[in-house]
């Protein structure tokens, strides 16, 4: 009896699986527009590191091309397919991998937390579908999570903190000036000192 290959029941674009277990692939997108890349899907390869541009076709992906990535990081190389020289359509998969590129360059986050939070808390996927889009373990889903929300919090409260007038800070705790030996008056500071 010949191999079934094994596919994920979640499809995109009109019946591309989400995932492709047995040939460790994502779906993250696809090529439209006119070209002669048209309707190639684009599928993350995990063991690669890289996105490959192919037809699905009898439950197998069937890889052509493969889209240069300078890091292995799943979201960098969706942001090299998604700024290609082709027009593409993210899967929601890829859409949430793009957003962690994006906080990972504008966040404390690591590239491995803003995966894991994009995919769950923006895009919605169960702890058990991340891990599988991921290839990692759900309890590494939940550990990276949590240090994502942990940081996202902390830069929350010290945006918070920065924003606070001093005035309400003042009025709030009327000796913090005096407890920090701040002086409401400008003085002369030792730390200036005129150029000879």
């Amino acid at each position: 009896m010949p191999h079934q290959p094994t596919v994920s029941n979640e499809t995109e674009f009109d019946g591309l699986p989400r995932r492709l277990p047995d040939q460790d692939a994502v779906l993250v997108g696809r090529v439209i527009g006119s070209g002669p890349f048209t309707g190639l899907a684009a599928y993350y390869i995990h063991g690669q590191g890289s996105i490959l541009l192919g037809r699905y076709q009898r439950k197998e992906f069937m890889p052509e091309y493969t889209v240069e990535c300078e890091s292995r990081l799943m979201s960098a190389c969706v942001r090299e397919f998604s700024t290609a020289n082709v027009e593409t359509e993210l899967s929601s998969v890829g859409e949430a991998l793009l957003t962690a590129w994006h906080f990972g360059d504008l966040t404390s986050l690591s590239h491995k937390q803003a995966h894991v939070y994009a995919l769950r808390e923006k895009a919605g996927f169960s702890r058990d579908e991340t891990a599988a889009i991921l290839n990692i373990s759900p309890s590494t889903v939940d550990t990276h999570l949590q240090r994502a929300k942990e940081k996202l919090t902390a830069a929350e409260n010290l945006v918070q903190f920065v924003r606070v007038d001093a005035e309400e800070l003042a009025d709030a705790d009327p000796d913090f000036f005096d407890e920090a030996d701040i002086s409401d008056e400008a003085d002369s500071s030792n730390d200036i000192t005129p150029l000879s």
